[in-house]
């Protein structure tokens, strides 16, 4: 019998490395400090704050759905561990990245889940928006009802996978 290196199970069966440093654990909500999750909060923050004033259309738009996609999911989960001080589990990721997703397509959708929405985001944004502009009024952040956004849900594709990726590791050994 031939056997040929190419089409081994081992070569299609090969663990992937999910973290740079494999001898430290994960531990609860170091998830959010993976690089490319910073650089799509930084992404998003520079888009919606200065590159849609800038350049305001169709590519500034998308790019903040795809941004906030990529990142949203692994924030939800980063602040559940360290609610829980727990790492999530496989079913746990899956979770986070449906509710994003459904959140996502409802405000995109329906003019009262965008409203609802804008006044969510406009009570995170308030504190902020008071020290820069000494006590500004409690309002809705403008979110725009596009159906056309949906066609950036396939971000949704990026969270999950480290997540699910991240879930399979050892759990972080207890304190003794």
């Amino acid at each position: 019998m031939v056997h040929c290196r190419l089409f081994t199970p081992e070569r299609y069966h090969r663990p992937v490395p999910a973290r740079r440093n494999p001898t430290r654990p994960p531990r609860p909500g170091d998830v959010v400090l993976t690089g490319w999750v910073v650089l799509a909060i930084a992404l998003l923050t520079l888009n919606d704050h200065v590159l849609k004033a800038a350049w305001p259309g169709v590519v500034t738009g998308k790019l903040s759905d795809l941004a906030g996609l990529a990142f949203f999911p692994v924030l939800l989960a980063a602040g559940w561990e360290l609610v829980t001080r727990a790492l999530i589990g496989r079913r746990g990721a899956v979770a986070f990245v449906v509710a994003t997703g459904l959140v996502f397509a409802a405000t995109k959708t329906l003019p009262a889940a965008a409203l609802a929405w804008g006044y969510a985001l406009g009570l995170l944004q308030w504190p902020v928006r008071a020290l820069l502009h000494g006590g500004a009024a409690l309002a809705p952040a403008h979110v725009v009802v596009d159906p056309t956004d949906l066609l950036a849900l396939p971000a949704l594709l990026a969270p999950l996978l480290l997540l699910r990726a991240r879930a399979s590791l050892p759990a972080p050994a207890a304190p003794t």
